[in-house]
């Protein structure tokens, strides 16, 4: 009876201020109980209507109506490679829209969802809004990116649901919006970390507004960035948001400006660390408890973290997520976007008279974030800079735009042959360095 009472709170018709309120009565250990009853349900459903998990289980001899726990699944797991290679298969029931992410393999994954499910994210998207203290009174800009991505979408979908004052401006030169600030009186900005910084840095030389909050997604954030963002911005808090395509939904989040950890999200999702080391830390997996278009079970997303069970310093009693440490595969989250070594393999393939080593390095130079090009040749040349842009321009506009915009900065370091690889196996081709001052 208990858990249902839980089920109706959270799920069925629960407006955004009493999700929030729920969220913060409610003991965790009730939310675990509930996920349990979840998790069996989830199984059943996926075995009946994915292809993909029918032919799994029968693969791995599960037998889905004895599974209670994530644990008897043994060594099955759902991972990004799945979805490159069988998006469909994973589709249970008509999807609404389709969103994409990209990866690894250089391929885009797609994660397909209801309108329900849509407008279910954006319900708890409202409610996170009023947990950060936003209310109707305040008046958003949403700088994230739309296109064929997913965050700008769903923090529009929460904006809505919460019915607060926004301009949509998607991903544009941050110029475009702090030059309308003064005219629409905007308090909170929403947008990926790098694009904030480029956004403070303007303001710094030409005068700041008073601001409520700055919140940000997609990648990480400086720790040393946040107080002079604060200062900046004159008082203004940041608060960090966990999230990916596949998930929708923040996996966690920062509920005020106290928090050194992420709130998880486990009314929406079913988390574990899976080859934990000893201090704890290993895989972030989760499975989505209340998504039935495209269902993930027992999901390895490839981050590095660890699961808490602390009160936190700004007084909410839930599990925790701690920050995220890595990777284990070698894309990066950097200069707005996700990028692996296949992209740059493409960019800097054709340009003659560098050998085929090549090192990218990301580094932070202050609060900005610097992409540093290391590649091998006899000698300097001029060209190969034009070459670069020009590739990069033609491959990925996308890191094209972010470049030009300002959000990151590039430097190129000449080494002589031979050099990078120097008493190495195997050389790293993307390197991330910035976590020294996260």
């Amino acid at each position: 009876m208990l858990l249902e009472k839980i089920t109706d709170s959270y799920i069925k018709h629960s407006g955004p201020e009493r999700l929030a309120r729920n969220y913060r009565a409610t003991n965790y250990r009730l939310l675990e109980a509930r996920a349990n009853v979840l998790f069996r349900e989830l199984v059943i459903y996926a075995a009946k209507f994915s292809p993909f998990y029918r032919r799994k289980f029968e693969e791995f001899k599960i037998n889905p109506y004895q599974v209670k726990h994530p644990l008897d699944l043994g060594d099955f797991y759902t991972t990004p490679e799945d979805i490159v290679r069988n998006p469909k298969e994973f589709i249970c029931q008509p999807p609404y829209i389709v969103f994409e992410s990209s990866g690894t393999t250089g391929k885009n994954k797609e994660i397909y969802y209801s309108l329900k499910e849509l407008k279910d994210i954006g319900r708890f998207v409202a409610a996170g809004f009023h947990m950060w203290g936003i209310d109707r009174n305040d008046r958003i800009a949403n700088a994230f990116d739309f296109s064929i991505w997913i965050p700008g979408r769903i923090f529009q979908e929460g904006l809505d649901a919460a019915n607060i004052f926004n301009l949509n401006f998607s991903k544009v030169d941050p110029q475009e919006v702090y030059n309308r600030l003064g005219n629409y009186k905007f308090n909170v900005i929403l947008g990926e970390p790098t694009w904030l910084i480029r956004l403070t840095e303007i303001a710094e030389k030409k005068g700041a507004f008073p601001l409520k909050l700055m919140i940000g997604s997609a990648e990480g954030m400086p720790q040393a960035a946040r107080p002079w963002i604060k200062e900046i911005w004159q008082g203004a808090g940041v608060i960090m948001a966990y999230s990916s395509v596949e998930s929708a939904l923040a996996l966690g989040v920062e509920v005020d400006t106290k928090c050194d950890a992420y709130h998880i999200d486990d009314v929406n999702f079913y988390y574990e660390i899976i080859n934990k080391d000893a201090d704890g830390f290993g895989e972030v997996t989760y499975s989505t408890l209340t998504r039935r278009t495209m269902p993930l079970i027992r999901y390895r997303n490839r981050d590095i973290s660890s699961l808490n069970e602390r009160v936190c310093a700004c007084g909410l009693k839930t599990k925790m997520l701690s920050r995220i440490r890595g990777r284990i595969d070698e894309m990066i989250i950097a200069s707005g976007g996700n990028l692996y070594p296949l992209m740059f393999e493409k960019i800097l393939d054709d340009i003659e008279g560098i050998t085929k080593d090549w090192q990218v390095v990301f580094k932070l130079n202050g609060y900005r974030e610097v992409m540093e090009i290391n590649v091998e040749a006899s000698s300097k040349f001029d060209s190969l800079k034009e070459k670069v842009f020009n590739n990069m321009k033609t491959y990925y506009p996308d890191l094209w735009k972010n470049y030009n915009i300002g959000i990151f900065d590039i430097d190129f370091i000449w080494n002589t042959p031979g050099e990078l690889r120097k008493n190495k196996r195997k050389l790293r081709r993307l390197v991330d360095e910035r976590c020294k001052a996260l």
